[in-house]
Order: C-alpha cells, then sequence, then structure tokens
C-alpha cells in the first residue's frame, strides 16, 4: 500500500512572492537540465499543469544556454482532452513553454488524449512510450526534475484524496471529483525522479501545506505528500504566503 511507506524529509524553499517563485523555479530547472545533458547528453523533464505553473513556464523558455534539441518534456497529467481544449495542459505547455523557445526546443512526450482512445489504452500507450526513453530498458525511467502543483484539497498531478493508489504503477487512469476523465503519472514514476518538486502558491494553499509537511503522514487524505514527503526526499517550492503557516525551518 502507499500509505504504509515511510516517509522521508521535506525541503521547503520559500521565496517572497509570486514572480520570485517563479523565477527560482526557471532557474532552478534550467539548472538541472544543463546538468543532465552534460552529464549525460539528455534531460528528462516532468511539468505541471494548472495556473500557477505558467509564468513559471513562459520563464523556462527565456534561460539562457539550455539545449533544448536533448530535451524531453512530459504532463505529469493530463484530461481527457485534445491539445486545444483550455483545459489541457499539454495545450497550456506547447502554449507557455514551446511555442516560446527561439530555436529548435524539445521533445514533447504527448499523453495523445484528443485521440479518442480510452483512458486505460492511453495511459499504456504513454507508459510504452515513456519506458522506450531509456535505452537500457529501465522498469521506471528517471526523470531529471518533475514540478507537480498542489491543489487546496491535497491533490497532486492527477491523484485524488481518498483513493489508494499502487505503489508500482508507472502511469495510471484517474477520475477527479467532479468526475472528469483523467491520466497521471503514478507514485513508482514520481518516486523515481532525480527531483521531485511540489510548485505552489497563495495563502489559500497554507493550511493544505501545513498537513502535507507536518501532519501525520496519511498520503491517501493527502496525496500531495506522496511528493513532499517520499521516503528518496521532496522539495517544496512556494511563495511566503503558502508559507505563513508552517513552524519548522
Amino acid at each position: 500500500m502507499a500509505e504504509a511507506a515511510a516517509p522521508g524529509h521535506c525541503r521547503v524553499l520559500v521565496q517572497p512572492d509570486p514572480e520570485a517563485l517563479a523565477q527560482f523555479a526557471a532557474s532552478t530547472a534550467s539548472l538541472v537540465i544543463r546538468q543532465a545533458v552534460a552529464g549525460k547528453g539528455a534531460a528528462l523533464l516532468g511539468l505541471p499543469g494548472g495556473e500557477t505553473p505558467r509564468r513559471f513556464l513562459e520563464l523556462l523558455a527565456e534561460q539562457p544556454d539550455v539545449d533544448w534539441r536533448r530535451v524531453v518534456v512530459l504532463p505529469a497529467d493530463e484530461r481527457s482532452v485534445p491539445p486545444t481544449d483550455p483545459r489541457s495542459n499539454e495545450g497550456m505547455i506547447r502554449g507557455c513553454l514551446l511555442d516560446r523557445i527561439a530555436g529548435p526546443g524539445p521533445r514533447l512526450l504527448s499523453w495523445d488524449a484528443g485521440s479518442g482512445l480510452g483512458a486505460a489504452d492511453l495511459c499504456a500507450n504513454f507508459g510504452r512510450n515513456l519506458l522506450s526513453l531509456d535505452p537500457a530498458g529501465a522498469p521506471v525511467p528517471v526523470m531529471d526534475l518533475c514540478v507537480l502543483g498542489m491543489g487546496q484539497d491535497g491533490h497532486t498531478a492527477s491523484l485524488f484524496p481518498g483513493r489508494r493508489y499502487e505503489p508500482g504503477a508507472l502511469v495510471l487512469p484517474s477520475t477527479s471529483p467532479t468526475g472528469e476523465s483523467r491520466l497521471s503519472l503514478g507514485p513508482a514514476a514520481l518516486r523515481a525522479a532525480g527531483r521531485l518538486a511540489l510548485l505552489l502558491a497563495g495563502p489559500e494553499k497554507g493550511e493544505t501545506l501545513f498537513r502535507v509537511v507536518e501532519g501525520p503522514y496519511d498520503p491517501v487524505s493527502l496525496p500531495a505528500q506522496l511528493a513532499a514527503r517520499r521516503p528518496e526526499g521532496g522539495e517544496v517550492w512556494c511563495d511566503a504566503a503558502a508559507a505563513a503557516k508552517l513552524t519548522r525551518g
């Protein structure tokens, strides 16, 4: 059971305001990419959807000295809608990042959510494509960095409260509390990432962040703990308003 895993440490990195947070996230992500490309010739980057990451992605597109030709980016989760739909995470990543990069851009690993296939088939195809990125055939591909959002209910990616997710799942179909079909990276993919960070801002996230970071470890109720307090260690990138209720560090 995913909730039985021993929690690890969480590093909380606080910036004064949303713009400083976006700048920090963009510069940190570009550093990780450059280090991965220098060390092994390629980088794999998981990216979030939602409103808070938009500015981060716009600034990431402007970072200097990033060899985007050697980078693969992927949405950490997706809705079962085509990229042209305003709700599409892929569409947001294209508009905020890929379309703004001057010169050759990264490869985007798509969920193909607008293809008309069911969620199970979409996840199976995406899982195979993700595995094919590692020529050595590793059972779980290692993202150099995965950045996720967090909802006020404590969900992250498309992992929602009240559900038990198989810890060995690389990808999985999911359903939002409103009944919307979703596709998501699973606990195994998140656990394997070199760096895994929750990106969030605003006072409305403060109480949930306190519970995620300092409350009892219960990722069934707070799936964001699977990222923030994974056994391998997680990170929170937030602004001062979101961190206001934290009492440690």
